[in-house]
């Protein structure tokens, strides 16, 4: 969860006033990790972002680099709430279906997409409202990416889209809000893999989850 501003203030300070800390913190190793994750730019441009200034997913670090070696052009992905992780998934995969409720941000990145991703506004008032541009379809997703409103509702709906071999990715799943929804993909027989740790730009704890059962698209 994020710090409040107290909080941040506190750390902040801590650093400034025990300089064997502050010169840990910025000793060859942590400033080298930084750097060579994209982290600094990504805090800078509030976006995240590689150390070529790629884009890349607003998960952890973990999660990013556990993708990087499973994904494939054979898979399909349905992505709930486009970014930056639209355009790192389009060169990795198949195709992508986005759902996006923004205003702002659909058309920010509409004609920036690929060719590979179908970008689709759609309401926001209901889980129901948000998912119905999918509810008519009988595609099936390898990949179902959940970075949305309504996450815990669209886990539960969307395992009606997820393929036999399918795997699904839930981020921020440190945030208690989200406890129903995975206690809900555990019941349902689908083991979970944690990656918790940092993300782009961001120094508090987070942590991106992928849930996926005995036989899955990623041989996990």
């Amino acid at each position: 969860m994020s710090l409040s501003i107290k909080e941040k203030v506190k750390a902040i300070t801590k650093l400034l006033f025990e300089p064997k800390v502050f010169y840990k913190f910025i000793s060859f190793r942590a400033f080298g990790y930084i750097m060579e994750t994209g982290w600094l730019p990504s805090f800078k441009s509030g976006k995240p972002v590689d150390f070529n200034l790629e884009p890349i997913p607003w998960f952890t670090y973990a999660a990013i680099d556990f993708l990087k070696g499973k994904l494939n052009k054979n898979l399909s992905v349905l992505e709930l709430g486009s970014g930056n992780s639209t355009f790192f998934f389009s060169e990795r995969v198949a195709d992508i279906t986005s759902l996006e409720h923004s205003k702002v941000w659909y058309q920010e990145i509409l004609n920036k997409i690929p060719s590979n991703v179908e970008l689709i506004f759609t309401g926001s008032n209901t889980a129901e409202e948000y998912l119905k541009p999918i509810s008519k379809t009988d595609k099936k997703f390898d990949i179902i990416i959940i970075d949305s409103i309504f996450r815990n509702e669209c886990l539960v709906e969307c395992l009606n889209y997820l393929t036999d071999q399918g795997i699904i990715i839930f981020d921020d799943t440190e945030r208690n809000e989200y406890l129903e929804g995975i206690e809900f993909a555990v019941k349902e027989g689908f083991k979970k893999l944690d990656f918790s740790g940092i993300a782009p730009g961001i120094f508090f704890r987070k942590c991106t989850t992928i849930f996926y059962k005995e036989d899955n698209c990623f041989n996990i």
